[in-house]
C-alpha cells in the first residue's frame, strides 16, 4: 500500500495515539498535505496519507476495482494488522475531491475536515459527528456559489479575525465552517504544501496557455502561478485544522 506515514518520537505508547488519514484531491498526490502531516505528527498524531489511483504521482499500475473506498478499507486493516495500532480516535482530512472521501470513510465517531469541498455526502446520507469545513471566495475550481447551498444549516460560520481566540479557548463548534472572504483569499490549490505547488506549477507552466485557450480547467494553477500563497494560507489553515482535531480527538 503506497503511503506516507508520519509520526513524532513521543513518550506516549505509539500504538494508541490518535490517527489521521489525509485524502488528496483529483490528480493530487499523497504529498499534497504534507505540511499538515508534519504539524500533526509534532502534536502526537499518527498520520497516514494513502495514494489514490488517479494521483499524478501514482506509484502503482491501474488495477480493476481499485478505488478510494477499497484502498481505505485495506488501510484500516493495515493499521490494525501490520502496524498493530489501537488508535484512541480516528480523523480524516481531505482536499477537493478528497472531501467526498472524508464524508464516506469511517463512522460517526470520526472527526472530519473538508478543505475546498462540501461537507456532505452526495448520496444524501446524513453524517453526524464533528466536522470542520474550509472554503474560499477565490476558489475557481470549487466556488462558494457552487457549494454554498450544500453547507448544512447546522454549521456555525467562523470569523477569521477571531480564530486565535477560538483556538486558545478550545471553543470551536463541532460543526464549523471557515469561509475565507477577503481580496487575497486563497485559490483552490493554495491549501496545498508550497513545495508541491511550486513543483506542479513548474511542470505545468508550458501547458497552461494551451489549456486556457482550449478552456480546459486548470484547477487554479494559473492563479497560483501569480499568488504563490501556500505559506500565507497555511498560517491560517493549519493552526485551525490541528486545533479542531485536538479539541475533538484528544
Amino acid at each position: 500500500l503506497p503511503s506516507t506515514l508520519t509520526s513524532s518520537s513521543s513518550s506516549k505508547p505509539r500504538t494508541n495515539r490518535p490517527i489521521v488519514i489525509l485524502a488528496h484531491g483529483f490528480l493530487g498526490s499523497r504529498f499534497d498535505l504534507s505540511h499538515l502531516a508534519e504539524e500533526l505528527a509534532l502534536q502526537d498524531f499518527i498520520v497516514l496519507s494513502p495514494e489514490y489511483p488517479e494521483s499524478l504521482s501514482s506509484s502503482y499500475p491501474s488495477v480493476d476495482n481499485l478505488d478510494r473506498s477499497s484502498i481505505n478499507e485495506q488501510l484500516l486493516k493495515f493499521i490494525d494488522g501490520e502496524l498493530k495500532l489501537t488508535p484512541s480516535s480516528y480523523g480524516i482530512v481531505g482536499h477537493s475531491l478528497g472531501t467526498g472521501t472524508v464524508m464516506t470513510t469511517g463512522d460517526n465517531t470520526w472527526t472530519r475536515v473538508c478543505i475546498a469541498g462540501p461537507p456532505i455526502r452526495r448520496d444524501g446520507i446524513s453524517v453526524t459527528g464533528n466536522t470542520l469545513a474550509i472554503t474560499s471566495v477565490n476558489d475557481g475550481a470549487v466556488s462558494l456559489s457552487r457549494i454554498g447551498s450544500m453547507i448544512p444549516e447546522s454549521f456555525v460560520r467562523l470569523d477569521e479575525k477571531s480564530l486565535d481566540v477560538r483556538i486558545q479557548e478550545r471553543s470551536l463548534p463541532s460543526k464549523s465552517i471557515l469561509i475565507i472572504d477577503r481580496d487575497d483569499a486563497p485559490n483552490h490549490i493554495s491549501f496545498l504544501a508550497g513545495n508541491v505547488n511550486d513543483s506542479m506549477v513548474d511542470f505545468l507552466s508550458p501547458l497552461l496557455p494551451v489549456a486556457q485557450a482550449l478552456k480546459i480547467p486548470v484547477l487554479d494553477f494559473d492563479k497560483y502561478k501569480e499568488s504563490r500563497d501556500s505559506e500565507a494560507t497555511a498560517d491560517v489553515v493549519i493552526p485551525l485544522v490541528v486545533s479542531f482535531l485536538k479539541q475533538y480527538m484528544v
